[in-house]
């Protein structure tokens, strides 16, 4: 997750890449990455153009992962999503002009791939600076603009009250087989003591058409929310929410009909941290779900181990953040192919200004199996010195591995695609 995440100018903040990646077959810990980005054809975008998710994702239906990137800029202005056209082989066409509908001038933060109307095919809803799009894919992975299925913009005057939404997650949280939607709103105008707005609930009538449900269903909260992440934390057969904010992370739990209650005081420590993305996930083979969460501000990573029914307890994870290191995303993928979670985090180095970093190494923490993890960046990777904002796990080129591409931002900023390659060259063991 996919998303994303740093401080824009004007304050807001976008959320970028965080989420989990499939697990490809073969490899072990003998591999290494090296950068191809010429697959990726030229970027055309306009200077300011900051890529603010990554998306590997079949649109078209023919077997093989492309490329949806979330573009932003540091003010209200918006850039042209992208989307990529892999061939097969892991070589991209930019199919944008074709593929995505007009006038695609957000202000983009996040995407999220689903079938919302039930017809076979991945579409998306993409968040962002006022407001959401929802994009319905023909099948061929050509995209029509719906935004008349999905609610409106919120816009309460003045300029302190609209959205600035973070990340959207579609996932079936009541159980009737079609993917709703859970919308974090990171409105930082607002005059709470870390800004925010209330996050919304929009439930799915199973054609894709969108209701906005938050007063009924989730606790009332003027929050600044990097991601909410669903999962069946206390084990009941439900999902629940976990909110990851600025300051204090949020706990809720499901009563079974999607109805949310904030458990928090029970349930989580207290957290002072800027959480920027994170996962639930089975890190230490108990058979529950625990948490991993990456925090900006130069924060370390932090890890939260539950105790089987829903109660977490603040672990270790390791992380020693690099000097005015900004961990501008999350991505938790077993590269390793051990059964495990490990994670990597896009690193955007030192903040300047509105979208504008100095750069650093990203990381790479590998999983013992028990939720235990040791730094292995160097071991598999060349790390880009850009501000990378946003990155994504995915078998590109066909040949049942992980490869990955990243998104930057500011000075130099583009995307990459680096292959992960075995070979006499890059053979390493940990």
């Amino acid at each position: 997750m996919k998303q994303v995440r740093w401080l824009a100018a004007l304050g807001a903040v976008l959320a970028l890449s965080s989420g989990t990646s499939t697990r490809a077959s073969a490899g072990g810990q003998s591999f290494h990455y090296v950068e191809e980005s010429a697959r990726l054809g030229p970027d055309l975008s306009p200077v300011g153009t900051s890529t603010t998710d990554v998306n590997l994702v079949d649109v078209d239906a023919d077997g093989d992962l492309d490329i949806y990137l979330a573009e932003g800029t540091d003010t209200i202005a918006g850039r042209p999503d992208r989307l990529l056209v892999n061939d097969g082989d892991g070589v991209f066409t930019d199919e944008t002009a074709l593929r995505l509908p007009p006038p695609n001038n957000q202000n983009s933060a996040t995407a999220d791939f689903g079938d919302v109307d039930g017809d076979g095919d991945r579409d998306a809803i993409v968040a962002g600076v006022l407001g959401e799009d929802l994009l319905l894919n023909d099948g061929a992975g050509f995209f029509t603009l719906a935004n008349g299925q999905i609610p409106p913009p919120i816009v309460i005057p003045p300029l302190n009250r609209f959205d600035i939404s973070a990340d959207v997650r579609l996932v079936d949280i009541d159980g009737d087989s079609d993917l709703d939607a859970l919308v974090s709103n990171e409105n930082p105008f607002n005059p709470s003591p870390t800004g925010g707005d209330q996050n919304r609930i929009w439930m799915n009538d199973g054609g894709g058409v969108f209701t906005d449900e938050t007063a009924a269903r989730l606790p009332a909260a003027n929050d600044q929310t990097g991601a909410m992440l669903p999962g069946d934390i206390d084990a009941d057969g439900d999902l629940d929410v976990v909110v990851l904010n600025r300051g204090q992370d949020f706990v809720l739990v499901n009563d079974g009909t999607a109805h949310f209650t904030n458990q928090t005081a029970a349930r989580f420590p207290v957290t002072t941290d800027s959480s920027r993305g994170g996962a639930l996930a089975d890190l230490d083979g108990d058979g529950d779900l625990d948490l991993v969460v990456g925090n900006s501000r130069n924060e370390p990573v932090a890890q939260y181990r539950n105790d089987g029914h829903g109660v977490f307890k603040a672990v270790a994870f390791g992380h020693v953040p690099f000097p005015d290191e900004t961990d501008a995303g999350f991505v938790l993928v077993d590269l390793d192919d051990d059964g495990d979670s490990d994670v990597y985090l896009p690193n955007a180095g030192a903040f300047q200004s509105g979208h504008g970093f100095l750069g650093g190494p990203d990381r790479y923490f590998r999983n013992n199996g028990n939720g235990k993890f040791k730094e292995r960046t160097d071991k598999h990777f060349d790390p880009p010195s850009d501000p990378t904002t946003a990155a994504a796990f995915g078998d590109l080129d066909g040949d049942g591995d992980l490869d990955l591409v990243t998104g930057a931002s500011g000075p130099g900023g583009g995307e990459r695609l680096f292959i992960r390659r075995h070979n006499g060259n890059h053979v390493t063991v940990d």
